[in-house]
């Protein structure tokens, strides 16, 4: 299969085979856009439910970040508890971890109900402090999940080989192959009568009276009742791209020379935090593991991250060999929450993003939040995740620095470009951004020693992309659009993919 980067998953040996149908009906209850696990866990409850869906994929199933996961669940976040009961309160924490727990009993009853093969296992969770100045890090974390009922203890052990200071035990926790998961739900989505259509862009949509209609950038045109945009973010100028920031995370797989007495997670406390899991796949033991995060388009050299993890990988653990390696992007949201439910000022139309590092957890749950939202459920949870709450106090400063952020590429970018860059100077498998006649052009050359020109403006908002040399890739440094070396669109929230260019003249 393919994802949205050069390296290769250690998921991506599956991929869901689907046909590329004409559809026969072109009328629904709900569209959903996007076929990783948001829009495919939602897609068949929805269908449990009772409704008629379509899934509008522009790649193929799991092309995004589903492909590109650790894929742990877990009752647990990024933004910790001792963090959300500062900035809500605990009595919103407490919904939180209680809808929390029920990620892995919707997944485990999905691989149980359709009998899906998809390496699923529970296991508990081992998070550390690496040196002092964490251990106090831990301790907030231990009394806010005794606060709130989530199964934590101290431990003077963990199932890894790594120096710790304090450790804690999170139980209850589990993992899976991603992309034989969402492979079962698709197969099973089909046969009940759901219609998948891969490669189909979204070129526009509007409203038409009480239903939404969706047109393709092949021209085939889809109403529904519903529409939901499970692309991980929106597309277009919204208020996401201000309430949410693009990072880049790494991976890599590595055969290890034991077996494990258990399955288990681990993290540390670093910022950006290592994290780690073992794999039991075709009678095999894995080491998965992850870190050195960055803004995405903002990390000169992305080769680097991935000498880091390996050096950091041969340095604690004892493997056998390295597998894989990938990256793979998600988006972390100004007040440590996710985006879920309906769009702000839309009607019947929803939306899920702002994930953080817990995409497969906050995936799974998006699919009741937003299943009960278009059923006109109460759903506790989902006045908490709203995308039109307003959380001043917890937002506002980390909303400004991101923006500012955003907004320095904007305008510096246009003025840094190597206004003297020769096209011979960049090597084989490398791109450019160059100044040409006024203009900016990205300028890739391929393995063949030709070169491919696209403009190097963002068409979301006019941001310099930069040139990512791991993934061979142009990245928006301001929003996270991504766009392979023809210009082709790979990741929203832009629309379209970079305008070609003419190719310049060597003489």
């Amino acid at each position: 299969m393919k994802r949205d980067g050069d390296h290769i998953s250690f998921w991506q040996n599956h991929q869901y085979q689907n046909e590329n149908k004409k559809p026969i009906v072109n009328d629904f209850d709900t569209i959903i856009v996007g076929a990783g696990i948001t829009g495919l866990t939602l897609a068949v409850e929805l269908q449990k439910r009772g409704q008629k869906c379509l899934i509008l994929e522009q790649q193929e199933p799991g092309f995004g970040t589903t492909g590109g996961t650790t894929a742990h669940l877990n009752n647990f976040f990024d933004e910790s508890y001792d963090n959300i009961i500062s900035k809500f309160g605990e009595d919103k924490a407490q919904t939180i971890a209680d809808h929390a727990k029920k990620a892995k009993d919707i997944v485990r009853s999905n691989v149980q109900q359709f009998n899906i093969d998809c390496d699923y296992e529970e296991c508990n969770f081992y998070l550390f402090s690496a040196e002092k100045k964490q251990d106090k890090m831990v301790d907030n974390i231990l009394d806010a999940h005794q606060k709130l009922d989530v199964e934590t203890h101290y431990v003077s052990q963990i199932p890894f080989s790594i120096n710790f200071r304090k450790a804690i035990e999170i139980t209850g926790q589990a993992q899976f192959h991603p992309m034989r998961y969402i492979g079962g739900l698709a197969e099973v989505f089909e046969r009940r009568g759901g219609l998948l259509l891969t490669k189909r862009r979204v070129k526009k949509y509007e409203k038409l009276n009480d239903t939404i209609s969706i047109t393709t950038a092949n021209g085939e045109v889809f109403t529904a009742g519903s529409l939901v945009w499970a692309t991980h973010i929106p597309p277009g100028n919204n208020r996401f791209n201000i309430l949410l920031a693009p990072y880049r995370s790494y991976a890599l797989s590595a055969k290890i020379r034991f077996t494990p007495e258990k399955m288990a997670q681990a993290a540390d406390l670093y910022d950006p935090y290592h994290y780690f899991r073992y794999h039991r796949k075709d009678e095999n033991n894995y080491l998965i593991i992850g870190g050195f995060d960055h803004k995405t388009g903002q990390e000169k050299d992305t080769t680097k991250p991935f000498k880091d993890l390996e050096n950091y990988t041969r340095e604690n653990f004892d493997i056998e060999e390295i597998t894989h390696q990938w990256s793979s992007q998600f988006y972390v949201p100004v007040d440590g929450l996710p985006y879920i439910g309906k769009m702000p000022g839309e009607e019947n139309m929803y939306v899920a993003t702002g994930y953080n590092g817990n995409g497969m957890t906050w995936g799974t749950l998006a699919s009741e939040i937003i299943a009960d939202l278009i059923q006109r459920k109460d759903n506790e949870l989902a006045e908490i995740v709203s995308p039109s709450r307003i959380e001043i106090q917890a937002s506002a400063t980390t909303a400004i620095q991101e923006n500012v952020n955003a907004v320095f590429h904007l305008v510096t970018d246009r003025f840094m470009a190597d206004s003297k860059a020769e096209l011979d100077e960049i090597p084989k498998g490398e791109g450019k951004v160059i100044q040409y006649q006024g203009d900016q052009v990205a300028v890739y050359r391929e393995d063949t020693g030709g070169f491919v020109f696209v403009s190097a403006i963002c068409p979301h908002m006019g941001c310099t992309v930069q040139f990512n040399t791991a993934e061979k890739s142009w990245d928006c440094p301001c929003h996270g659009s991504r766009f392979d070396t023809d210009g082709n669109l790979m990741n929203m929230p832009a629309t379209e993919g970079l305008q070609k260019c003419t190719p310049l003249n060597k003489s």
